[in-house]
């Protein structure tokens, strides 16, 4: 009895996450904004992304107009992506903005979140950048977002 119970736990847990989001193209459409102290930065981080579930308990985003790849980490439905860096190079001026996002899964097509941003900036060019956007660095930025599968 106790190997037949053993076997079929091992065989559970070889079957994967007990969730994961549906992999592809995700829309991302903004809430509630509790601080809007980045201004136009933080509408330049709204954008949809493409999702890939890795199968161990973890998935990444890659949003549209970024570069490189965010881990996440799920456990059940929830998720949060630590804290990660999006760096924007101009002329004579680098933005890092440091990113976090929890949030859950309401199914594998939909869920909801909170984002919370640190945006730095770093150069000579800075004047110039927080004349155009607006914006005094540093700067925060916090906001409710819903993700929806799109394709």
């Amino acid at each position: 009895m106790t190997r037949a119970w053993l076997l079929g736990l091992s065989l559970l847990s070889a079957c994967g996450p007990e969730f994961e989001p549906r992999d592809g193209r995700w829309e991302f459409a903004v809430g509630e904004i509790f601080d809007d102290g980045c201004g136009t930065i933080s509408d330049m981080l709204s954008v949809d992304f493409a999702l890939k579930a890795n199968g161990d308990g973890t998935f990444t985003i890659t949003p549209d107009e970024a570069n490189g790849a965010i881990p996440c980490e799920l456990s059940g439905k929830e998720f949060e992506c630590p804290q990660h860096v999006l760096r924007a190079k101009l002329s004579g001026a680098t933005v890092d903005v440091t990113l976090t996002e929890v949030g859950s899964f309401t199914s594998e097509t939909e869920g909801s979140g909170r984002r919370d941003a640190r945006a730095t900036c770093s150069g000579t060019q800075c004047s110039l950048v927080s004349a155009v956007t607006k914006v005094q660095f540093p700067c925060t930025a916090a906001l409710e977002f819903m993700v929806a599968h799109a394709e």
